[in-house]
């Protein structure tokens, strides 16, 4: 089946039950981004902001919710519709795996699944390298991400996707069908990377009624959800973008973008703010490097007091933190430093979140001595002590204390330890490194090309930033 063929099967089954699009508005085949929505080169107008894409009645959506519906109204608890699976392996399984089984099986179902209209116009699981996320690639090309702040990752992922389907497959060999048997692990990976590239947050698509029915225990961010067609659109991270639901009868989830669209132009969703190594771990994707915009950054793992246990994350930013360009860097910052007018940060912190920054002087100075280090002047009458905090961030990334005291003694240690970690990340890359003989370029695969990019964005980052901490006012790239 070609690809407008399988477009007209997916878009008649959903518009039957209920689904519609604008209009204006079709799904077509990009040649870069595969099926995505664009505004009809032959209309008469563009989408005007905010007017609705899509609309998806929720009863379409597949997740870990159906798989607990199918088995509830099974006559008996071994669950003999064809489309549920045992109750004991619903109680015994998380409720993620359960609905990425639940797509396996709607699979291997074949035209008999409700869902095959949607599943048709996937990716297909004999279609590997259409849908294989760097956690599957084959080993050559994923030795190529070694050393990168993305190897965690793939090895994180790879270890709970085996356990996940080792322990699944234990318990269906137990209590489930034949046709439960016959999921293998290359199925399994694969709805992972269906779900990991296409779901949506149930809180965030799904009605309160839609949320009524949750077995004890399982909330509703446990699991995700897939919205056929509504997840065709594109990711745009500069998109301004609403999913709204609709309750009045039968619940809806509709896009609406806050942008016009010309005649012609593809319409984007927004994925939310994601760093290219997030993108490429769960979508298999990296957006561009521009003038306007860049998403280059390095993660570096807080650790928390706990042992062996990672909490959130920092980022060190291709650009300047406080960059134009650097859209997801100033969404990030959580902690926000307003300088003085007339004073610039120390050029060592300005690729670094502040976050990192000031938790790193904290952890060097004790509360009880910070404000003896970095004293201010006299605060007005009723302010709090985030106003004091406030000044004494202002003070520290500025660089305005005093050379040969504590403070400045502080500011250069912070500025070390920065160094150290952003030269370790180096270090950790270069040993890593490959070169590809000249004239080979030709013959590498995508996943080769697209993790030698990624190399070289990490690269660059780490010598921006070190450039960062010895030159001020330079250009960045």
């Amino acid at each position: 089946m070609d690809a407008a063929a399988r477009i007209a099967t997916l878009v008649d089954w959903a518009t039957s039950h209920g689904a519609s699009l604008h209009p204006a508005v079709e799904v077509y085949q990009d040649p870069a981004t595969g099926f995505s929505f664009r505004v009809k080169p032959s209309s008469d107008a563009p989408l005007a902001p905010w007017e609705r894409v899509v609309s998806l009645p929720t009863s379409l959506s597949l997740s870990y919710l159906n798989a607990v519906s199918a088995a509830s109204s099974s006559p008996s608890s071994t669950a003999s519709s064809p489309a549920s699976f045992p109750s004991d392996f619903l109680s015994k399984t998380p409720p993620h795996v359960v609905g990425r089984l639940f797509l396996a099986k709607q699979y291997l179902l074949g035209e008999g699944s409700f869902w095959w209209p949607y599943i048709q116009a996937l990716p297909q699981p004999h279609d590997v390298d259409d849908w294989t996320l760097p956690p599957f690639w084959p080993a050559d090309d994923a030795e190529l991400l070694e050393g990168t702040n993305v190897e965690v990752g793939l090895e994180k992922i790879r270890a709970d996707v085996r356990k996940e389907y080792n322990d699944a497959s234990e318990l269906l060999k137990l209590h489930g069908s034949e046709r439960d048997k016959a999921i293998s692990m290359q199925l399994y990976q694969w709805a992972y990377c269906i779900f990991s590239s296409r779901s949506f947050r149930p809180s965030l698509v799904l009605a309160d009624k839609d949320q009524q029915n949750l077995p004890q225990g399982v909330r509703i961010d446990d699991f995700s959800v897939l919205l056929p067609v509504f997840d065709i659109g594109n990711h745009d991270m500069t998109a301004d973008v609403r999913w709204d639901l609709q309750v009045d009868g039968p619940s809806c989830c509709e896009l609406r973008v806050g942008r016009e669209f010309g005649p012609g132009q593809q319409v984007y969703n927004n994925y939310s703010m994601k760093t290219n190594a997030e993108l490429l771990l769960g979508y298999g994707f990296m957006i561009p490097e521009s003038d306007g915009l860049h998403n280059d950054y390095t993660h570096v793992r807080k650790r928390t007091s706990t042992p062996n246990k990672a909490s959130e994350e920092y980022y060190i930013s291709r650009r300047p933190m406080d960059h134009p360009s650097s859209t997801l860097g100033r969404y990030r910052q959580e902690l926000t430093v307003d300088l003085p007018q007339g004073k610039h940060m120390v050029g060592a912190f300005r690729h670094v979140q502040p976050d990192m920054v000031w938790d790193i002087f904290c952890t060097l100075t004790p509360p009880n001595e910070r404000a003896r280090i970095l004293p201010i002047s006299s605060t007005p009458t009723g302010s709090d002590e985030g106003d004091e905090e406030k000044k004494r961030q202002q003070k520290f990334f500025s660089g305005d204390v005093e050379e040969g005291s504590e403070a400045h003694a502080a500011l250069e240690h912070t500025m070390a330890i920065i160094q150290h970690k952003v030269m370790q990340e180096l270090e950790r890359l270069e040993e890593t490194d490959v070169e590809v003989p000249p004239g080979a370029e030709e013959a590498l695969t995508r996943n080769q090309r697209l993790a030698l990019e990624y190399r070289q964005r990490c690269r660059t980052v780490l010598e921006n930033t070190l450039e960062s901490m010895g030159v001020e006012g330079e250009e960045y790239v």
